[in-house]
């Protein structure tokens, strides 16, 4: 009998290689861990649409974690549990971020994404499967109502990322888990706090989940989880964490580490 009852990982930078592709022998690693009763679930700051395609391809069933936490989601659609935007603080963040010349996008309940201009950065956005629609208004009640996650897409050197976390730091999660990709949502939202609702759920011990991960916003997840590994091209910080280091995500190392410390 196998330690751990579910395995969750992270998409971009650890489940998928540089092209957003599935590599063979991560492809095996997982279906093998299926076979062998280890569950699959994906912990991700994307939207369910962008990841179908990895569904499918694993015939998962378990509840997906996407948004960063935000949204639980089942591959059908159904959504288990979300974490809203702060209603009161919506307006005022949109406003601020807009007024300085940048336009963010905004994630509905629903996987959706929208914006009121495209920018260059959100080319990045596409490039990994997202689909983003332009709307005449960001600032209506049903994006005040039904937004869970706000996205800046730029890098950690723009000025731009300091001016959020120092002003809205405090009440609002900040979390980067890719160059240009800076997610703001709920304080409450985070992967770490989604994948302890699933494992209640799902009658998992933490000792019995493994969590792989590349980034600042898998930090949560790691916390949450039994065996906590990280690819090579992770973040240092997270690195630090891990209690084991896999290969780059494009030398498959979520597959190697699987065959070597969980299906041995």
């Amino acid at each position: 009998m196998h330690k751990y009852r579910l395995l969750v990982t992270d998409v971009d930078g650890t489940l998928l290689d540089h092209n957003s592709k599935l590599t063979e022998l991560n492809k095996k690693a997982l279906t093998d861990c299926i076979k062998n009763g280890i569950d699959v679930t994906i912990a991700t700051g994307k939207t369910i649409d962008s990841i179908m395609f990895i569904i499918r391809e694993l015939c998962l069933t378990l509840p997906q974690i996407t948004m960063n936490g935000a949204v639980i989601v089942t591959p059908e659609g159904k959504i288990l549990d979300t974490t809203g935007f702060p209603l009161q603080l919506y307006l005022e963040f949109i406003r601020d971020v807009r007024s300085k010349g940048y336009e963010p996008t905004v994630a509905t309940v629903d996987g959706k994404i929208y914006c009121k201009e495209y920018s260059q950065n959100m080319k990045h956005m596409l490039d990994v499967g997202e689909k983003i629609t332009k709307v005449d208004d960001i600032e209506s009640d049903f994006f005040i109502k039904n937004t869970v996650s706000i996205s800046v897409p730029m890098l950690a050197t723009d000025p731009m990322d300091n001016y959020i976390r120092k002003k809205f730091g405090k009440v609002l999660q900040v979390v980067r888990s890719g160059e240009y990709f800076f997610d703001i949502l709920n304080l409450k939202a985070s992967k770490g706090n989604a994948l302890k609702k699933l494992i209640k759920e799902l009658g998992i011990k933490k000792e019995e989940v493994v969590a792989f991960g590349d980034s600042h916003n898998d930090i949560s997840l790691f916390k949450e989880s039994g065996c906590k590994i990280a690819v090579k091209n992770s973040f240092p910080e997270l690195i630090e964490i891990a209690d084991i280091v896999a290969d780059e995500n494009y030398k498959s190392g979520l597959g190697k580490a699987i065959y070597e410390h969980i299906l041995f």
